[in-house]
C-alpha cells in the first residue's frame, strides 16, 4: 500500500475473485430461479462478502498513510460497500457511480444543451434512484418532457420501462429499476439467455486483452486505447441486452421543436462535464480545487437530505461540490413508494453489513430474505450456503 502514501485523493475499484467469480454469483442465484444482478440481486450480497474486508483493508491503509484522503469508491456493490465503510469509521469514502450521472448526460444530449446548462436533481440508493427535476435557469422542465409523446417514445433512459409506468412515476428511473419495476420479465429473459451478464463480459474482456498482448505499447500506445474503447463500446452496447431478451426498440431522434420549451433556446454558456466513472471523479477533484461549482450525483452521508432517513444512512443524491467539497442538496419528503423500496434496501444493505463483518449465517439468511429481489427465507438458506462455499477463500469460515 505504499502507492497510496501522501495522497490526496484515492480511487478504488477492485473486483474480488474478478469475471469469474462474478459469472458463479449470477448463475448460483439464476438456478434458484431469482435475479443475480452483481448488485441489486443475489448476487450483489456475494460480491460484498468479497468486498467489503478487501475494502477495509485498503481504507485502513489510506488512513494510515495519507492525511484523510478522499477516496473515491468505484468497488461494487457501490452503495453497499460505501455504506460498510462509513459503518467502519471510514468517513473520507464518496461512492461514485456513472449510472445516475449518466442521466444528467443524456438529458443534455437529448435536448441539445450543455449540460452545466441544466440542473438535474437525484435522489435515491446507489442503482436505485430517481430525478425529480430538471431545471434550466429557474424553471423545472421535467413535467413538459414527460407529458411529450416524442420525448417519452425516444429519451434513451426511458427505454427500459413500460412508458404508461413513466407517465404515472412523474419521474425519471435510474434504468436498474428495470429489475423491480419489470422483476418477472427481466427474470425471465435472464434464465432464457445461453450467457449471463458475467460471463457476457468475461468473453468480452478476454477478446480485447487476446488482441492487446500483441501490441507494443510503449511504441504504440494508440492502438492500444483504439482496442479499449472499441471493446469498452462493445460492452456498453450490450447493458441490458440480456435482461430485456434483445428487444431493445431502435430510438429516434427527438425533435426538440415540437418540445415546445423556450428555455432550451437560450443554452450553450457552459462547459462539459466529463462522461464516465473517471469523468465524476475529475469534475468533483476540480470543483474542490478551482472553488468551480458543480453539481453531482453522489454516494455519500444523507446528512437530512431526505427526510425520514438518518444522517448516517448513504444515499445517492446529487451534491454541489466546490472548495469545501460536497454537500447534498435538500430533498426533504419523497414519494410514498420511492421511500418504501429505498427503506427496504437500506434494511437490507444494514443487516448484509453485519453479516459479513461478523461472518453471520443468521444475520446473511435474514439480510438476503430482506432483498425484494429474493424475498424468501428458504431461498436465502440456500443462497448463504452456496455463497459461503464459494467465497471460503476469500473470507475464511462462517459460523
Amino acid at each position: 500500500y505504499e502507492c497510496v502514501y501522501g495522497a490526496d485523493y484515492v480511487v478504488t475499484t477492485m473486483r474480488v475473485g474478478q469475471d469469474l467469480a462474478r459469472c458463479m454469483d449470477e448463475k448460483i442465484a439464476l438456478s434458484y430461479g431469482v435475479i443475480g444482478q452483481e448488485t441489486t440481486g443475489a448476487g450483489g450480497f456475494s460480491y460484498a462478502m468479497r468486498s467489503i474486508p478487501a475494502m477495509a483493508n485498503c481504507c485502513e491503509a489510506i488512513r494510515k498513510n495519507t492525511e484523510n484522503a478522499v477516496v473515491f469508491n468505484f468497488t461494487n456493490p457501490s452503495g453497499l460497500v460505501t455504506q460498510a465503510m462509513h459503518d467502519l469509521g471510514f468517513s473520507n469514502v464518496i461512492g461514485i457511480c456513472d449510472n445516475a450521472t449518466g442521466i444528467k448526460m443524456d438529458l443534455s444530449k437529448a435536448l441539445g444543451v450543455d449540460t452545466t446548462d441544466i440542473f438535474v436533481r437525484i435522489y435515491g440508493l446507489n442503482h436505485l434512484s430517481w430525478a425529480d427535476e430538471v431545471r434550466i435557469g429557474e424553471e423545472d422542465i421535467l413535467y413538459k418532457l414527460i407529458g411529450n409523446d416524442n420525448f417519452l417514445q425516444n429519451f434513451h433512459q426511458f427505454e427500459y420501462f413500460d412508458r404508461n409506468l413513466i407517465k404515472h412515476l412523474g419521474r425519471i428511473p435510474n434504468g436498474y429499476l428495470y429489475y423491480y419495476y419489470h422483476r418477472e420479465k427481466a427474470l425471465s429473459n435472464m434464465l432464457k439467455s445461453p450467457k449471463t451478464r458475467g460471463e457476457n463480459i468475461l468473453e468480452i474482456n478476454r477478446e480485447m486483452l487476446k488482441k492487446l498482448v500483441n501490441i507494443d505499447i510503449e511504441s504504440n500506445p494508440g492502438r492500444g486505447m483504439d482496442i479499449f474503447r472499441e471493446y469498452m463500446h462493445k460492452r456498453e452496447s450490450s447493458y441490458m441486452q440480456m435482461e430485456m431478451g434483445d428487444n431493445k426498440t431502435a430510438l429516434e431522434q427527438i425533435d426538440i421543436s415540437s418540445l415546445g420549451i423556450e428555455e432550451l433556446s437560450d443554452t450553450g454558456k457552459g462547459v462539459n462535464i466529463y462522461e464516465g466513472y473517471a469523468g465524476v471523479a475529475f469534475n468533483f477533484i476540480e470543483a474542490v480545487k478551482n472553488n468551480k461549482p458543480i453539481d453531482l450525483a453522489l454516494n455519500v452521508k444523507n446528512s437530512g437530505s431526505i427526510e425520514g432517513f438518518d444522517n448516517d444512512d448513504i444515499v445517492e443524491v446529487t451534491c454541489i461540490v466546490d472548495e469545501n467539497g460536497s454537500r447534498p442538496v435538500i430533498i426533504g419528503q419523497i414519494p410514498k413508494d420511492a421511500y418504501l423500496l429505498m427503506k427496504q434496501i437500506k434494511y437490507y444493505e444494514k443487516l448484509s453489513i453485519n453479516a459479513i463483518i461478523e461472518r453471520s449465517r443468521a444475520k446473511a439468511v435474514m439480510a438476503l430474505m430482506e432483498n425484494p429481489l429474493v424475498a424468501s427465507y428458504s431461498i436465502a438458506q440456500n443462497l448463504v450456503e452456496e455463497y459461503i462455499r464459494l467465497n471460503e477463500s476469500y473470507t475464511g469460515e462462517w459460523k
